[in-house]
């Protein structure tokens, strides 16, 4: 079982992922993974789904999330794992938090219209049902309309950050979102922290920050990390007494060179990551527990 791979970081059709729940499971087992978290991004609509499919594919599984934060203008998530998806209060937060994303993509595509581009959150949640809205899904709606030849081009001149339909969004504090998962019976962990692009000093300032304030795991395997990169977040767990996880952040056709289990070719994230999680939910004595096939 130690030697088991694991994919802790995965995205279905409930975010900005091209997969059903039940699609990704049945990719992880095809790869012979051990265990798999759904972590949508800002919902946990999926769990249920991704929960059954586990269970029929023998394959352990936990709920996820991936909270989306700001810190000093830059975008930092929080991944959550473990939390009580049922809670009134889980989803009323989240709830909130998705009117404030709306409200943000409703600014951008008037300021997309004003430019002559027919797009509107109406037809952007018609056209990914059930989805939470990112500017991805803006992206590949003009790419897939033909208003742009590709969802980067519209990244770049459209609503890349300082591009003239960009609009930012209310800030959400990674430390608030370490505390709304911790309320949760949810273990916080940092996810992928070399895309933030802090030097080491600013990312070894930022992780203690987070530690004190309760972070309990950071992601020290990730696609496309280096040996070098591994190494620095290895050292940064250790020193704040973080465990590690790790995940290929498959999206699907957003992400086309990242593969589930394997991310860009070779990605191994072991059993004992899973097994640091189902530690930590059980520390935190909030059910419910990691689901284990049957």
């Amino acid at each position: 079982m130690g030697s088991s791979p694991v994919d802790l970081h995965l995205h279905s059709v409930f975010s900005d992922g091209s997969l059903t729940p039940g699609q990704l499971a049945e990719q992880a087992s095809a790869a012979g993974l051990k265990a798999v978290c759904l972590t949508d991004h800002d919902t946990a609509e999926g769990f249920p789904s991704m929960r059954e499919a586990c269970l029929k594919a023998g394959l352990e599984t936990m709920s996820g999330i991936e909270l989306s934060c700001t810190y000093r203008q830059r975008s930092i998530h929080i991944l959550g794992y473990g939390m009580d998806t049922k809670s009134p209060s889980f989803k009323k937060q989240l709830s909130s938090w998705q009117r404030e994303r709306d409200e943000r993509y409703d600014a951008i595509t008037e300021k997309l219209r004003r430019r002559g581009y027919p797009v509107s959150t109406e037809l952007l949640h018609r056209h990914f049902p059930g989805a939470v809205l990112t500017r991805a899904h803006i992206a590949v709606y003009m790419a897939e309309q033909g208003m742009a030849p590709d969802k980067e081009t519209v990244f770049k001149t459209l609503i890349g950050r300082g591009c003239p339909c960009y609009v930012e969004r209310k800030p959400v504090e990674p430390g608030e979102a370490v505390s709304f998962l911790l309320s949760h019976g949810g273990v916080p962990v940092f996810a992928h922290p070399i895309l933030t692009r802090m030097s080491a000093e600013e990312l070894d300032e930022f992780t203690g920050s987070l530690a004190r304030l309760g972070l309990m795991g950071i992601e020290g395997y990730y696609s496309g990390y280096g040996r070098a990169q591994e190494q620095l977040v290895a050292s940064l767990a250790e020193k704040y007494g973080l465990f590690l996880t790790g995940g290929s952040d498959f999206h699907g056709t957003a992400k086309p060179s990242i593969s589930v289990g394997t991310g860009k070719g070779g990605l191994y994230v072991p059993y004992s990551c899973y097994q640091s999680l189902k530690e930590a939910v059980r520390s935190l004595q909030i059910q419910p527990a990691p689901e284990e096939p049957v």
